[in-house]
């Protein structure tokens, strides 16, 4: 039984796509007043648009807030797997121990090695994450891009039973025994 229900953790925004979101709300803001100083009055955004202030403020502070947190959130998992050395974890002990909510901890840990931080693999079989190696990944030599969306898939990829992964689209060579993808690991179908 997962112990990830009876506990309250820290949330992990990892992105800062709020102070986008905050910034044209004030754009729009800063946009009707100009209209409503000249005089302009186009899609009603003269009587309204200086309304949008409210919700900017409040999306700038939330998101300010979050900085600090999501930095601290990825000193306390850097610190967890550099102390446990070369061991096995699994997600929810990395949730446990980082005081994080279970499912941010794949982002958390994809951030840090993206920065270059951390190194880690995924046990294809067990999704435990190893602490300490570097994944190295073959280049995928069946790749082709399909030219329009609706396209069919070429027929020898059918027929060699080539597997990807939904999530990050890695080349998967025996899907039998793999339970997680060994490049971001995320759950096999």
């Amino acid at each position: 039984m997962s112990c990830r229900n009876y506990y309250t953790k820290r949330d992990y925004a990892g992105n800062h796509a709020g102070f986008g979101v905050g910034a044209v709300f004030m754009f729009i803001g800063l946009v009707s007043l100009v209209m409503q100083n000249a005089g302009i009055q186009i899609f009603g955004l003269y009587a309204w648009g200086h309304w949008l202030f409210i919700p900017a403020f409040f999306i700038l502070i939330g998101s300010t807030a979050q900085v600090p947190i999501d930095k601290r959130i990825r000193q306390d998992v850097t610190s967890l797997l550099a102390q446990g050395g070369n061991r096995k974890y699994t997600l929810d002990e990395i949730a446990i121990e980082a005081n994080v909510k279970y499912h941010c901890v794949l982002r958390v840990l994809m951030d840090l090695r993206d920065l270059g931080i951390i190194t880690y693999t995924y046990d294809a079989r067990s999704g435990e994450i190893m602490a300490g190696n570097q994944a190295i990944y073959p280049q995928v030599t069946v790749y082709q891009p399909v030219s329009r969306r609706m396209e069919p898939v070429p027929t020898q990829f059918v027929q060699k039973k080539y597997h990807f992964c939904t999530n990050c689209g890695q080349m998967l060579e025996d899907i039998t025994e793999k339970k997680y993808c060994p490049a971001c690991g995320s759950l096999l179908p």
